[in-house]
């Protein structure tokens, strides 16, 4: 793990600190969809700097630790700490989510202090949607080319600028009640509820008294729903991103759904969690397959004997080729344009 690259645009800002001309840094943040090497680079250059290395994602928090100097401090959480920096670095993907990127610019921005710098990087070197976004903060940007791509820098010379709120609200029918739903830049299915939430929803049982787990639980709208359901049992709803969990509480909070809790975690060790009689499963059914089988896992683990573990997919030839012991596949169900697929744990 140690010696996996940084991801293009963050090598493009290491590359382009080894360059520079800046004597000293008293503070800054690094803000990776990587591992987040950046932030090493700063502490080495600057050793009594105090350098934050944040992520929304608790998986990928715990594999840049595995690669951070020490005197990094790496941290989880749903925003960027609510203090001040010289100098916030963005490393943008090319392929990445804009609204969560443009949300980063934003708040880094707004944190910066009065002279402080935004830099940031994507691997285009054709690009013009990051540069029209550091240009609407209003001073002039620095344009640095590269075969690879572009580096951008941009000082804050006053607070005049109004950042932007990129959350979301919005509502879906659960059965006789109207549930609001909330959602932010980077959880999965923002601003709507996905075709395959709505389809595990409408088409998963989930029986008065039970115990439910949710692995991937993205907006909570699955969660929520499977609360509102067992009444007199209990939903936990799991997600690596720290929004995610967020969301999930704010709504359960605002919908007055008080058996539901959630949980950040990213390793399937779920020490708080009792055996469960439900678990419902929406991983991707694009890319890798890892997630499925983390999923699965870790439903294996939290289920009683006889539980059930619903998943919802469209891969469910790949769902063939395992075996899932001590989960058994026991139907499955066209839900939509979905197969339902039931697994009884012995």
């Amino acid at each position: 793990m140690s010696d996996l690259p940084p991801l293009p645009s963050e090598k493009l800002l290491i590359d382009h600190l080894a360059s520079s001309t800046r004597s000293s840094l008293a503070s800054a943040i690094v803000m990776s969809p990587g591992r987040g090497q950046a932030a090493n680079a700063l502490v080495a250059a600057f050793p009594n700097s105090k350098v934050t290395s944040w992520f929304v994602d608790l998986h990928r928090a715990e594999r840049a630790r595995e690669v951070t100097s020490e005197d990094v401090h790496v941290i989880c959480q749903p925003d960027l700490p609510d203090t001040t920096w010289e100098l916030a670095l963005l490393p943008v993907l090319k392929t990445g989510e804009a609204e969560m990127n443009r949300d980063l610019i934003h708040q880094s921005w707004q944190r910066l202090t009065i002279g402080g710098e935004l830099i940031a990087a994507v691997n285009s070197p054709k690009d013009t949607w990051l540069l029209n976004q550091l240009q609407a903060l209003g001073p002039k940007v620095r344009c640095h080319d590269h075969a690879t791509g572009r580096v951008y820098s941009v000082r804050k010379s006053s607070e005049t600028f109004k950042p932007k709120n990129f959350d979301a609200e919005f509502t879906h029918r659960v059965d006789d009640r109207i549930l609001t739903v909330h959602s932010r830049p980077s959880v999965f299915s923002h601003r709507s509820v996905d075709r395959a939430a709505a389809a595990m929803i409408r088409h998963a049982p989930i029986p008065e008294g039970s115990t439910v787990l949710e692995l991937g639980c993205g907006n909570g709208a699955v969660a929520m729903a499977a609360a509102m359901r067992s009444k007199t049992g209990h939903a936990y709803a799991v997600d690596c991103n720290s929004r995610a969990v967020q969301c999930t509480e704010r709504a359960a909070a605002q919908n007055q759904i008080k058996n539901l809790t959630a949980i950040v975690n990213h390793d399937g060790e779920l020490p708080n969690v009792p055996p469960c009689d439900i678990a419902l499963l929406n991983p991707p059914y694009y890319g890798d397959f890892r997630i499925a089988e983390h999923f699965m896992v870790t439903a294996a683990k939290k289920l009683r004997s006889g539980g059930e573990a619903y998943v919802i997919t469209k891969q469910t030839d790949r769902y063939l080729e395992y075996d899932w012991w001590p989960l058994e596949m026991t139907d499955r169900k066209t839900a939509q344009s979905y197969d339902l697929l039931r697994f009884t744990r012995e």
